[in-house]
């Protein structure tokens, strides 16, 4: 299945006072390009045999003057994989932002006959990220088969009041024989520039486009007289996607463009207007209000210390209603529910409800009134970007955290996040780039790189092995820190029935095939302070195999977990795992009667820059005691460290596949 990205949004004017300007035909025909003998032939791709399938064309032209953009593929399938992987195509767009239109399709046979697409088209939901809903137009096309080509191009239109600036993404997950981009940006006279972040407006004279290209061997976009931007290319390798890897659309060949004021004179100037802005439209919003100011001085009353006070003030703005994770309602929903904007911290506080960053604005105003020195901190996430700051995008900055000063050192805060622990950051938050807020522009800073301690997970088992070699008992779980949070807000729209199972899936993953997993109780789901818990009562049949008189058992319960992971011997791509974190094991596990140690595996102790790993097995009569401790300290690593990486993870799968020897004795004689 395919899907495609058109591009990044960059939602930049509304309220336009538009000029004349002479309207562009679309960038491609109603008739489709010839196909070629040449191209009817093609068995494979000569340039990296072996492939499942090629683009033989790809054009993508933006026309942000006239509000639509353009898309044409052509594509050669020459396995039974590329068939399954392409015949199926799924458009992405945003809800209320762009639609798509004029999709056309057809299968070009191997002999060269054509069937046309005449439908169906499907519209699905992809996905709800924050407030918008992502959508896809599905469709299929006819009579694919191996040799086939396979091609289709589409419209896709945005309105009026948007200014849109492509983001040419080159590399595709197919190698690409050649393409073309074409961008028609509007520079035509003046308008009232209103960014999303607010409804403040600029009014903004002769703005200037410029770009940043992530492009090989000196490879740039070409400008013509009329002050179009084009770009032709042949021969693109295909993007290797791999898992435990940044933000794909971060790595791949690419020309960023974006509008700025025609007064910037450099990078600096620009984020310090940027922050400027951003500044003036925050401590706006926060001002000072009595309301504020009760409602702090009651919260803080009695509490003994400045991190008392700060907790209180920090689980008042997290009883907010975040608007930005609820639930998606219908259009007869939100009528009936008719909320008010928020335009300061107060209304926050009376309304009982709010954007993530009007709830971070209204801690803000908390820690403010009781005494707390505290600013706000636009910051890059890392789920969708690597800041960069040279490229003069401020959507860079796309999340928002909170900064106090508490006994003179200043602390990293998220309420922002629904059920984010005091003191921690959403991970994606964590160890990025980010402008902490001032009238003078503000001042660049990264936030807290995430440490292992911080996202910990507890296994503790008590089980029993019996003459078969099958394990029964309970299985306790605790999950810590970011370990929790992220498993909150994956669920965070889910009853408990399916909270349940999916909290159970998740564990059978981490043990064999066999194992059978009834989850008897859980906790902490909407205590952010609290770790998350569950208890299951586990049976787990042939866990011991038999040798004679002999039983081998595995030193891990949960060998699975990190079977397959960094086993392939080369990488193409760096490596950014969620956050560090750890892992403890207490296994006791009973033996059946006639049963004795008679070795153990020696112990593992590796302690690296990368990781730790401890490992120990114990003989206590008729019990096997199994400590283990897995500790990852990094979250970021160029591919040079791969190779490093890669030992660690199979020192750790030899260490958890080593095995205990019992013996079995006649009853009584145990040693």
């Amino acid at each position: 299945m395919r899907f495609l990205s058109p591009y990044r949004w960059r939602l930049l004017a509304a309220g336009l006072l538009l000029v004349g300007v002479a309207s562009l035909p679309a960038a491609g025909k109603d008739d489709w390009l010839p196909i070629t003998p040449e191209e009817l032939a093609l068995k494979d791709n000569p340039a990296s045999p072996g492939s499942a399938a090629m683009i033989l064309y790809r054009e993508a032209s933006f026309d942000d003057s006239d509000r639509f953009s353009t898309y044409y593929y052509r594509i050669k399938v020459f396995t039974e994989v590329g068939r399954e992987r392409y015949a199926d195509v799924q458009i992405l767009y945003r809800e209320e932002l762009e639609y798509v239109d004029s999709i056309k399709a057809r299968t070009i046979r191997p002999d060269g006959t054509v069937v046309e697409f005449a439908g169906p088209v499907y519209d699905k939901v992809l996905y709800k990220k924050r407030r918008t809903k992502y959508l896809v137009k599905a469709f299929s096309f006819p009579e694919a088969e191996v040799g086939s080509i396979l091609e289709y191009k589409f419209t896709l239109r945005w309105p009026d009041y948007v200014f849109l600036v492509p983001r040419w993404t080159i590399q595709e997950q197919l190698y690409t024989r050649r393409a073309r981009f074409h961008f028609r940006p509007y520079l035509a006279g003046s308008y009232h520039l209103s960014h999303s972040r607010s409804s403040a407006r600029t009014y903004v004279k002769a703005p200037r486009v410029l770009w940043t290209s992530y492009l090989p061997g000196g490879q740039a976009p070409q400008v013509d007289e009329y002050n179009n931007v084009s770009l032709e290319l042949a021969n693109i390798p295909g993007f290797p996607e791999e898992d435990f890897m940044p933000p794909a659309d971060q790595l791949k060949w690419r020309v960023e463009f974006f509008y700025i004021y025609a007064d910037i004179q450099s990078v600096d100037d620009f984020w310090q207007r940027e922050g400027k802005e951003w500044n003036e439209i925050v401590e706006k919003f926060i001002g000072k209000s009595k309301g504020v100011e009760r409602e702090a001085s009651s919260l803080v009353s009695g509490a003994d210390s400045a991190e008392a006070r700060l907790k209180r003030l920090y689980a008042r703005a997290q009883q907010v209603r975040n608007l930005t994770f609820a639930r998606g309602k219908t259009e007869e929903e939100a009528k009936r529910e008719k909320l008010k904007e928020n335009k300061s911290a107060q209304d926050v506080l009376v309304n009982g409800y709010g954007t993530r960053s009007e709830v971070n604005r209204l801690f803000v105003a908390l820690a403010r009134a009781a005494g707390f020195p505290a600013a706000v901190a636009r910051v890059s996430e890392r789920d969708e970007f690597i800041f960069q700051k040279n490229l003069l995008d401020w959507e860079q900055l796309s999340g928002e955290v909170a900064v106090v000063a508490v006994e003179g050192k200043e602390l990293y805060f998220d309420p922002g996040t629904p059920l984010c622990p005091f003191g921690l950051l959403a991970w994606e938050k964590s160890g990025v780039a980010g402008l902490r807020l001032d009238e003078n522009g503000g001042v660049f800073i990264k936030t807290p790189v995430p440490e292992p301690g911080q996202a910990r997970v507890e296994r503790q088992a008590e089980l029993s092995l019996d003459a078969d070699g099958a394990l029964t008992g309970t299985l306790r779980l605790a999950f810590h820190g970011r370990q929790a949070l992220k498993r909150r807000g994956e669920a965070s729209e889910e009853d408990e029935v399916a909270r349940r199972q999916k909290l159970e899936d998740e564990v059978k993953g981490w043990l064999p095939p066999a194992a059978e997993l009834e989850l008897k109780q859980m906790s902490g789901w909407e205590n952010a302070e609290e770790p998350l818990r569950a208890e299951f009562r586990l049976r787990l049949a042939g866990f011991a195999s038999s040798t004679g008189r002999r039983w081998l058992v595995p030193a891990s319960l949960f060998p699975a977990q990190w079977q397959e992971r960094f086993q392939q011997t080369q990488r193409a791509q760096p490596i950014q795992l969620e956050f560090p974190f750890e892992h403890t094991d207490e296994i006791v596990i009973h033996l059946p009667a006639g049963a004795q140690v008679e070795s153990l595996p020696k112990p593992q102790n590796r302690d690296s820059s990368l990781g730790r790993y401890e490992l120990t097995l114990e003989n206590a009569g008729d019990t096997l005691r199994v400590r283990r401790r897995l500790q990852v300290k990094g979250f970021a690593y160029s591919r040079e460290f791969y190779s490093l990486l890669r030992g660690f993870f199979n020192a750790v799968r030899a260490g958890d596949g080593e095995q205990a020897v019992l013996q079995t004795v006649e009853v009584g004689q145990r040693e």
